[in-house]
C-alpha cells in the first residue's frame, strides 16, 4: 500500500471537510454559470454531480460536523438536486431514442414522433425552471454554506479527529452497504434493487475520490467503482424510460380518444386539418419502443453479471477494505535527516617563522679590531 503524504488525511475532520466543501461549490457556480449561457451540453450533468458530491460529503460526515453546515441548507441542495431530475431524465430519454429508433420497424414507428416532441417540450421546460429558480436558490445556499465553513477554514488551530481516521470508518461501512445491495440486485427489472445498488457504489466512489490525491492506491478502485455506477445507471434510465412509456401509452390513447371526439364533431375537411396540425399519438410505435428497452435491460444485467461476478465484486472489495486499513493507519513519523559526517580538516603544514629582516638585509658579522695596548 502506498505510503499516504501529510495534508488533507491528517487534518480535522471539520477543517478537512470545509476545504473539500468549498471545492465542490466552486465546481457547481462554475457549471451553474455554464447553464446560463445554454450552448453547453455538459452543463447540466457536471452542475448535478458536483452537488451530489457535496451532498455526500456533508451527509457523511455530519455526526463530526455538527453545526458547520446547516440542516436547513443540506436539505435545501437535496431538493435542488431532484428538481434537476426531470431536465436530466428528458434529455437522456431523448439521446437513447433517438440512438435506437433505427431498431424499430417502419409500421412500429407510429406515435415516436409524438413521444419526441413530449420530451422535447418537458426538457426545455426544466431547463428554463433550472436556469431561472434552481440556480438562483443554489447561489443563496452557496452563500449561506461559505458563510458556516468560512470560521473552520480561518481558524488557526482547528482541533478534532483526523480526517483520514474518519474515512476510514466510513469507507468501511460503505463497502459493506455496496456489497449487501449488489448481493441484492438479481433482475434486470427489479429497479428498486439496482437503483439501491447505484446509489451505494456512487456514495462510496465520492467518499474514495477526494483521498486519491494523497494516497494514490485509491485511484484504481475509484476507476472501478466509475465502470460499475455506469452500468447500474444505464439500467436504472432504462427503468425510467419504461415507465415513462406507460405513462405515454395512456397519454396517447387519451389524445387519440379525445381527437377522434374533436373530429366526430367536425366537418370533414376541418377535421382532416386538424389531424395535420401535430404529431399524432399513436401506441404502437411506443409499445415497441417498451419492448426494445426492456430487451436492452436484459443485455445490460448479463453484461454486469459478466463483468461483476462473485470474483470481480469479491476483489473490488478486498481493495476498499485495504484502503480502509490504510487510512486508518497512523501516518508514519518525519524522521530528521542523519547528521552528515564532518570531513577532517586538511593538512597543512606548519609555517616556518618569517624573521622581521628580509634575507638579503641580514646583519653581517664583522670582527673585532683587536685593541691597541
Amino acid at each position: 500500500m502506498t505510503r499516504r503524504a501529510a495534508g488533507l488525511l491528517t487534518r480535522p475532520v471539520p477543517a478537512a471537510v470545509a476545504q473539500v466543501a468549498v471545492a465542490l461549490l466552486d465546481q457547481a457556480r462554475a457549471a451553474g454559470a455554464r447553464l446560463d449561457g445554454g450552448q453547453d451540453p455538459e452543463a447540466l450533468h457536471d452542475f448535478r454531480v458536483a452537488l451530489r458530491r457535496l451532498r455526500t460529503l456533508l451527509r457523511a460526515y455530519r455526526q463530526d460536523l455538527g453545526d458547520l453546515a446547516p440542516k436547513k441548507v443540506q436539505r435545501r441542495l437535496r431538493e435542488l438536486t431532484r428538481a434537476t431530475s426531470g431536465g436530466r431524465d428528458a434529455e437522456v430519454q431523448l439521446a437513447w431514442i433517438e440512438a435506437h429508433r433505427g431498431e424499430l420497424g417502419k409500421r412500429l414507428r407510429t406515435g415516436v414522433p409524438w413521444l419526441l416532441a413530449r420530451l422535447e417540450e418537458r426538457e426545455a421546460q426544466a431547463y428554463t425552471a433550472i436556469r431561472g429558480e434552481v440556480v438562483q436558490e443554489f447561489r443563496e445556499q452557496e452563500r449561506r454554506l461559505r458563510r458556516a465553513l468560512n470560521p473552520t477554514l480561518v481558524a488557526p488551530n482547528p482541533r478534532g479527529p483526523a480526517f483520514g481516521a474518519a474515512a476510514a470508518r466510513l469507507v468501511r461501512e460503505h463497502g459493506t452497504t455496496l456489497d449487501q445491495e449488489l448481493a441484492a440486485a438479481q433482475t434486470a427489472h427489479d429497479d428498486e434493487s439496482v437503483h439501491a445498488a447505484r446509489i451505494a457504489v456512487k456514495r462510496l466512489r465520492y467518499l474514495l475520490e477526494p483521498l486519491a490525491a494523497e494516497m494514490p492506491a485509491a485511484a484504481p478502485a475509484v476507476e472501478q467503482l466509475k465502470h460499475l455506477q455506469d452500468l447500474l445507471g444505464e439500467l436504472h434510465d432504462l427503468a425510467v424510460l419504461v415507465r415513462e412509456l406507460g405513462d405515454a401509452v395512456a397519454e396517447a390513447a387519451a389524445q387519440r380518444a379525445r381527437r377522434l371526439h374533436e373530429l366526430a364533431l367536425k366537418a370533414g375537411g376541418r377535421g382532416r386539418a386538424l389531424r395535420a396540425k401535430r404529431p399524432q399519438a399513436g401506441s404502437a410505435g411506443l409499445l415497441a419502443l417498451a419492448r426494445l428497452a426492456a430487451e436492452w435491460q436484459d443485455r445490460l444485467f448479463q453484461r454486469l453479471a459478466t463483468e461483476w461476478g462473485d470474483a470481480a465484486v469479491a476483489t473490488l472489495l478486498g481493495d476498499v477494505a485495504a484502503l480502509a486499513d490504510a487510512l486508518a493507519a497512523p501516518p508514519a513519523p518525519v524522521l530528521p535527516l542523519p547528521a552528515l559526517p564532518v570531513p577532517p580538516a586538511p593538512h597543512v603544514p606548519p609555517r616556518r617563522a618569517r624573521s622581521l629582516v628580509g634575507p638579503s638585509r641580514r646583519t653581517r658579522l664583522v670582527p673585532e679590531e683587536p685593541s691597541t695596548p
